[in-house]
């Protein structure tokens, strides 16, 4: 994905990341048992992430500004971290699917153990497989696409919170 020509990629990706930070720290506050998938129990030790990255990416997919929306796909699949496999996980993917160059936002990685220590994953697939992280997508939903997914009704759940937050906030700035 690159940035317009009088913005260096530098610029975007930084701005993205705070972005970021401010929707991670909001989304925490507004998952819920309506948010979660229904597969997921909350017991002891569990991260608050566990179950909601599925709401969590379809939110942020129709969050994100009308062109990267258009490029941007939601996901579903493994990540490969080192020799383990995590599975069943969501995250949004931005560009070409088939490109190493395209880039992946994952806001609850920190559910994994093995990826607790990042706030999210905000990358190019190629510096996380660099990494030993790999990102293997089994299903890729775009915008429209996700409004026919079960992740839709959870969504608007989690959506109306954020929407409330959005107007109590400084909205992030535009990218």
């Amino acid at each position: 994905m690159a940035a317009p020509s009088s913005q260096p990629e530098s610029w975007f990706s930084a701005h993205l990341r705070r972005r970021l930070y401010a929707y991670r720290a909001a989304l925490t506050e507004e998952w819920s048992e309506s948010t979660i998938h229904p597969d997921f129990v909350h017991g002891p030790g569990l991260p608050a992430s566990a179950g909601q990255c599925g709401v969590s990416s379809a939110w942020l997919l129709h969050e994100l500004p009308w062109l990267l929306r258009a490029r941007s796909r939601y996901c579903v699949g493994d990540i490969l971290v080192g020799n383990q496999t995590l599975q069943f996980h969501c995250w949004i993917e931005i560009g070409n699917p088939t490109s190493p160059h395209r880039w992946v936002i994952d806001l609850t990685c920190d559910q994994y153990e093995l990826l607790a220590d990042r706030a999210f994953v905000c990358d190019r697939h190629s510096t996380l497989t660099a990494l030993a992280i790999e990102y293997r997508a089994r299903l890729r939903l775009s915008a429209r696409e996700l409004r026919h997914d079960p992740v839709w009704h959870r969504t608007q759940l989690l959506a109306k919170g954020m929407t409330r937050w959005l107007a109590r906030s400084n909205r992030p700035a535009e990218l």
